[in-house]
């Protein structure tokens, strides 16, 4: 089997493409498939350009004769290889956080999704936060805010009833001249609010954190956190003098005893591998493929048939079962609900309340009104 693999850069986070390519060559070492599968790989940078996405993909499904397509991009730059794979019939694997969603949400038969659902996390912090009080703030930066993850956090609060009071937008460098000061000024002006909702990346969260706890005022404050603030470059900071909580959603406990995830970090452990979400998406991925030549290995130019038969199966993830959804094309696997209490730096993670219920309301929730935002594949800056 020829699998191409549309590589991604991030200056943020340069070793996404390497996490992501050792998690899946780790899956076929384990499951001694190595050498049944030939990894054809072409760099599209931040995943921003479509031209050049579409001249790599165009390659690898044509020079390389790639049975399967992997795409690191984000949903923006998606629709310019819509009619390639579709006349090519191959199946596409979409891959990415999952910090932006569809804005038709009606499936191509040859293409699915695997994310590590950002922007579905987003959503059920929202509801989480509504719970604990309807007036907040928002506050995200320049980069974050040109995804759809801020619009479902603030989204799925307004649905529960909650308004938003203030919105900020922080457009510094991530270094010194970092500042959240209006923000906190808000905050010690309005003491009745008590909720922030924040979509940040982990290395801005340290720093959010950071200037939150040095400004004061924190009394009965709550932040509602986006998935990679709950991630531990975001947490390394966090200790006992913090006078705020912080409650948010991930989309993998790596404390969680499953026998999946124990093997899955026990063969990081030996080869000595550096552990990431995006090695997770490799792991799976590679599950992915694994199935796919034991049960299909004569059927690979129709990617169609292979994903009505990844609709049959589940696998079993480190995070949990997976599932493809057949009306939306996307895995869904479990989502666990972390909240670290004021004053302390640990963290407490349970498997979040019916999840299946809650995505069929965030698929079914509109997106109205002009949208925009950047090309780049988030995380890709």
């Amino acid at each position: 089997m020829n699998i191409g693999f549309l590589s991604p850069r991030s200056d943020a986070h340069p070793a996404i493409a390497l996490d992501f390519t050792a998690g899946l060559k780790l899956f076929l070492k384990e499951k001694q498939r190595k050498g049944d599968i030939q990894l054809f790989t072409e760099s599209i940078g931040f995943g921003g350009s479509e031209k050049e996405v579409y001249e790599k993909a165009e390659k690898l499904l044509m020079i390389d004769d790639a049975d399967i397509l992997l795409a690191f991009i984000d949903e923006r730059v998606l629709d310019i290889l819509k009619p390639l794979l579709y006349a090519s019939g191959k199946l596409m694997i979409v891959i990415n956080a999952g910090a932006n969603y569809p804005m038709n949400w009606v499936p191509q038969e040859n293409i699915i999704y695997l994310t590590l659902q950002h922007a579905f996390c987003n959503w059920l912090t929202g509801i989480t936060a509504a719970k604990h009080s309807q007036q907040a703030a928002t506050a995200t930066t320049f980069y974050d805010g040109g995804y759809l993850h801020g619009a479902s956090i603030v989204k799925a609060y307004a649905k529960h009833g909650g308004e938003i009071g203030f919105n900020f937008v922080n457009n510094d460098k991530y270094d010194e001249s970092f500042s959240v000061a209006p923000l906190t000024a808000f905050l010690a002006e309005h003491t009745d609010t008590r909720s922030v909702l924040c979509t940040f990346d982990s290395l801005p969260a340290s720093l959010v954190y950071a200037a939150i706890d040095k400004a004061g005022s924190n009394e009965g404050l709550q932040l509602f956190v986006s998935p990679m603030m709950v991630e531990p470059p975001a947490l390394e900071h966090i200790g006992e003098g913090f006078s705020f909580s912080i409650e948010g959603h991930a989309p993998w406990n790596i404390q969680e005893e499953s026998e999946n995830n124990k093997t899955f970090i026990r063969l990081y452990k030996e080869n000595n591998k550096k552990l990431s979400p995006f090695s997770l998406l490799g792991w799976e991925t590679g599950m992915i493929a694994v199935h796919i030549l034991e049960h299909a290995a004569d059927q690979l130019a129709d990617g169609s048939l292979l994903v009505n038969k990844l609709k049959e199966i589940s696998f079993g993830s480190p995070r949990g079962t997976l599932v493809l959804d057949p009306e939306t094309n996307f895995f869904l696997a479990p989502v666990y609900q972390c909240s670290i209490g004021a004053g302390s730096s640990a963290m407490k993670m349970v498997p979040a309340v019916d999840p299946e219920k809650e995505w069929k309301n965030f698929v079914e929730e509109p997106t109205t009104g002009p949208v925009s935002g950047w090309t780049n594949t988030y995380l890709c800056y």
